[in-house]
């Protein structure tokens, strides 16, 4: 190696680089309020009692192998409930997953905001586990995975994730019922969970992703789907999205309003003329909040 490459290999390896390919800690929670459907009300810490119903509306997970995704007991031994099931709020929990957000964003040295995406419900019985595997980017924008297990009595289960030579083991069990661990990593880590050796665990997990990235995703499924929001359907086919900016035109140089507005106010799919960039720019963040109150509602 020259001297000039042997010198700049040095200064590279001295750059303290801004995050790593995982976080995790420790929140305080105050209890949500869960709810899943076909059981009801779910108590935290989670009573066995429930452990068990939950077991009865979940179906087995499956994992990816190549294009295919199949079920394999020798891989992976637990259960799931799809988002669709689940309803998690509360007074506390919003408050909870911002706080958590921000610190998953600065140990991975990603630039805030991000936003998650609740994937699945995943309860893991005695016995239960997960062999090493890589997360699909499931979702545009999707960059990592955020688990959060929920307060339950269990022991095992620990999380391990990989990245070039370096292995970490989180154990994510908290003692204490007002508080519940969490962790973060990079989609393309290899990450495992370790056999469960007593007890029930309760993990939510999160698809991670950009703001910017997740508000694309969002108006190009509008775009694509337009039979999904009444009054939409007669969007010219040339409705496309501006590369770098979020907002809806055609090619007669109109937008779309987007929102729901009384009869005193433009309808959902009127499009007017844009008055200029300037105006874009000024009314966009009101356009997206009017695009993302249906898919809140789902």
């Amino acid at each position: 190696m020259s001297s000039l490459a042997a010198d700049l290999a040095a200064i590279l390896a001295g750059v303290r680089r801004p995050g790593d390919f995982f976080v995790s800690g420790t929140a305080k929670l105050r209890a949500p309020s869960l709810q899943v459907e076909g059981v009801g009300p779910v108590a935290l810490p989670l009573l066995p009692v429930q452990a068990a119903q939950l077991s009865g509306v979940a179906e087995p997970t499956p994992y990816g192998r190549g294009e295919a995704t199949v079920l394999d007991p020798a891989v992976r031994r637990s259960w799931q409930i799809g988002a669709e099931q689940v309803r998690l709020g509360g007074k506390g929990w919003a408050a909870t997953l911002e706080g958590i957000l921000a610190r998953v964003a600065d140990g991975l040295g990603v630039e805030a905001p991000i936003t998650a995406s609740l994937n699945k419900l995943l309860p893991y019985e005695a016995g239960g586990f997960f062999l090493g595997h890589r997360d699909t980017e499931k979702l545009h924008g999707m960059f990592g995975t955020l688990v959060i297990v929920l307060p339950s009595l269990f022991a095992g289960g620990e999380l391990v994730t990989r990245h070039q030579e370096r292995r970490v083991q989180l154990d994510l069990h908290r003692d204490d019922p007002a508080e519940l661990g969490f962790a973060a990593f990079y989609a393309d880590c290899m990450h495992e969970v370790l056999p469960l050796t007593e007890g029930s665990r309760l993990t939510l997990v999160y698809n991670l992703m950009r703001e910017q990235a997740r508000m694309t995703a969002l108006l190009q499924a509008w775009r694509d789907a337009p039979e999904r929001h009444p009054g939409q359907a007669d969007l010219p086919a040339g409705t496309c999205l501006h590369p770098g900016r979020v907002g809806l035109s055609n090619p007669q140089g109109r937008r779309c309003g987007g929102g729901r507005r009384g009869a005193g106010g433009s309808g959902a799919g009127r499009l007017r003329r844009a008055s200029g960039a300037a105006d874009h720019r000024g009314k966009r963040h009101r356009r997206i909040r009017r695009l993302l109150a249906p898919a809140r509602r789902r």
